[in-house]
C-alpha cells in the first residue's frame, strides 16, 4: 500500500469519524437530544419534524411541565387553543414559529410574564401577564415559555410524554418515558 493511500484513508477516517460524531446525539444534562437536521428532516412549511438542542438549562421535564400548565393553571388555550394552532380573533398560533417576538426562551418567558395589552395584540383583548388568572409563579412562566419555544420550533411533539392529542406520528412517542428526546 502506498503512502499516498494510507493517508487518503487516514483522512477519509477522519472525516467519517468526525461526521459520525457530528451526526449523532449530543448530550447535555442527561438528555439525549436531536441530532443536526437533514432535508427530509423539516416539514412542508418547512418547520422541523426533530426537537433541537435545547437551550441550557431547559429540559424535557421542563417542557413537559409547561406542556401541563398551558391547559391548565396557565389557561393558555383559552385563546392559543388545544393545540396552540391560534384562535380567530383571540390568540396567534404558536406552533408555526412566533413571528412577533425573538423566539429565543428568556423573551417567550417575558411576554408570558409581562403579557400583552389589547392594542398591541391587534385583537379585542389583552394577553393577561402571568396566565389568564394572572397568578403563575416565576417558575411555571418558564416551564410554559419552554414548551412554547418547543411547539414552536417543531411540528408535533416528538418528545416522550408530549401531549397525546397532538402527535401525529406515534412512532416518535415509542421508547421509554423518561427524557430522551429522538
Amino acid at each position: 500500500m502506498s503512502t499516498r493511500a494510507i493517508v487518503r484513508g487516514a483522512a477519509l477516517a477522519l472525516v467519517l469519524a468526525t461526521t459520525g460524531a457530528a451526526l449523532g446525539a449530543q448530550e447535555r444534562g442527561g438528555e439525549r437530544m436531536s441530532t443536526p437536521a437533514r432535508t427530509t428532516d423539516y416539514d412542508e412549511n418547512g418547520q422541523s419534524r426533530r426537537l433541537p438542542s435545547l437551550p441550557s438549562g431547559m429540559t424535557l421535564a421542563t417542557i413537559r411541565q409547561g406542556d401541563s400548565l398551558f391547559r391548565s393553571a396557565g389557561g393558555c388555550q383559552t385563546c392559543h387553543g388545544q393545540d396552540a394552532q391560534g384562535m380567530p380573533a383571540m390568540g396567534s398560533s404558536l406552533t408555526a414559529g412566533l413571528n412577533f417576538i425573538p423566539g429565543e426562551w428568556g423573551a417567550i418567558d417575558s411576554l408570558i410574564t409581562a403579557g400583552i395589552p389589547e392594542p398591541v395584540t391587534r385583537t379585542p383583548i389583552a394577553m393577561p401577564p402571568r396566565g389568564a388568572q394572572s397568578s403563575l409563579t416565576r417558575e411555571q412562566t418558564r416551564s410554559i415559555a419552554a414548551y412554547v419555544w418547543a411547539i414552536s420550533r417543531v411540528q408535533d411533539e416528538p418528545w416522550p410524554g408530549g401531549h397525546p392529542t397532538h402527535a401525529s406520528q406515534p412512532a416518535a412517542r415509542q421508547g421509554a418515558a423518561g427524557d430522551t428526546a429522538p
